[in-house]
């Protein structure tokens, strides 16, 4: 099965896989419910502009957890909105025919938020603060330097690895071999921060202070608050999700992945449904002279923070011999992120990273933005990845 058909054309029916005949879905359902999709494809293979890729520092600070908490809040949220069932259309009708059958209702995806604990950090996030330093906004476009491949999108993935181009573009065009279930109260997404108190900038500007905080235990503005935006986005179209807000880098920065599997471990021992894992991260990106950089893109007027999500590879040292299962869903998750928001999304990273990726062959590490991007930034780019996350999901939906 080829990622390559699910970007054919609109009104070619026998080119679209088998598995956009999503519960039973005829082609003209499929067809509508990717038009949007493959309306925008036009975009990229008209080509997009071209520019250098700039050295990315990725800066780990350290600073470390918080107290253990068992409050789980339930948070519902109802799926697309479905076609009325001819009983519910008749309802106002005089020739409405009664019947004793139970209606069913249709079931709805819902985010599970676990272990997220309240905590009031005392920051004043509007103040100006000092000027320490520049923030250069920019836009990571396709790159046509050596060892970026280019997907059927035309979004990229920057291989740093010893597997051929060639094999990664293949691979590409092949979908996850698992498969989700849509509308399920049953999470099929696992959403974990390994490193829990990284933040962002307060506000959107040119400078930042160095005294301000780059982590922070508030989960109102640390990866909690990206992370839930995105959970919430999958839910409103229908994928259930658990979001896990256990902070695993505070007391103690060093040995956050060893607690971050725990925490991971234990989530898909108590629901076997989860499918996939996303260790949700923001980035850190800095130039030489100390000025920090926000990758950015405009998206109908508004400034979102770039994403880049890092699929790695195993040379014998991560006992991860699945991880090309990995790397399809990274490349389905860009395949749709780049056609619906052609430049939100970076270049996937390919490299020898383990990252608890071992733990299925769904699990996929995601940068929202860097230090130097806003926190509102961080937020919608939650949101439009969700969107686009979802589309890409319902084509491996049971």
């Amino acid at each position: 099965m080829k990622i390559r058909n699910i970007f054919a054309a609109v009104g070619a029916a026998a080119m679209l896989p088998a598995s956009l005949m999503m519960s039973g879905a005829t082609v003209s359902e499929a067809l509508l419910a990717t038009a949007d999709i493959t309306r925008r494809a036009a975009y990229i293979s008209a080509g997009a502009d071209i520019s250098p890729q700039d050295t990315e520092v990725k800066a780990e600070l350290a600073y470390g957890e918080t107290a253990e908490t068992t409050d789980i809040t339930l948070f519902t949220a109802e799926a697309a909105e479905p076609i009325p069932l001819a009983a519910e259309s008749l309802e106002s009708s005089p020739d409405t025919i009664e019947t004793d059958e139970p209606q069913q209702q249709q079931a709805e995806a819902q985010v599970i938020s676990q272990n997220i604990t309240p905590y009031n950090d005392g920051l004043d996030y509007t103040a100006a603060g000092t000027n320490s330093g520049s923030i250069v906004r920019r836009t990571y476009a396709p790159s046509d330097t050596g060892g970026y491949i280019t997907l059927t999108s035309g979004a990229q993935v920057r291989n740093c690895t010893h597997v051929t181009s060639d094999e990664l573009i293949t691979t590409a065009e092949e979908l996850p071999q698992f498969r989700i279930e849509l509308n399920s109260p049953e999470p099929q997404v696992l959403i974990v921060h390994t490193h829990t108190t990284e933040s962002y900038e307060p506000y959107s500007r040119d400078y930042y202070d160095a005294d301000f905080p780059t982590r922070t235990r508030d989960p109102r503005h640390n990866m909690i608050a990206v992370g839930e935006v995105l959970a919430q986005t999958l839910a409103e179209n229908g994928i259930s999700v658990l979001h896990d807000g256990t902070v695993h880098d505070y007391p103690s920065y060093t040995g956050s992945y060893d607690r971050s599997e725990e925490t991971i471990r234990a989530a898909l021992e108590q629901y076997p449904s989860i499918k996939i894992v996303i260790d949700l991260h923001r980035d850190a990106m800095a130039e030489d002279d100390g000025t920090r950089i926000a990758p950015v893109a405009e998206i109908d007027g508004k400034d979102a923070a770039q994403f880049m999500i890092i699929a790695g590879c195993d040379d014998g040292r991560f006992n991860m011999p699945d991880y090309m299962e990995n790397y399809k869903l990274a490349a389905l998750l860009q395949n749709f992120a780049g056609v619906m928001y052609p430049e939100l999304p970076r270049a996937v990273l390919f490299d020898y990273r383990n990252y608890n990726q071992h733990l299925t062959t769904g699990s996929l590490l995601i940068e929202i933005g860097s230090h130097a991007n806003s926190l509102d930034e961080a937020l919608y780019c939650a949101e439009l990845l969700g969107e686009s996350m979802a589309k890409a999901l319902t084509v491996i939906a049971e």
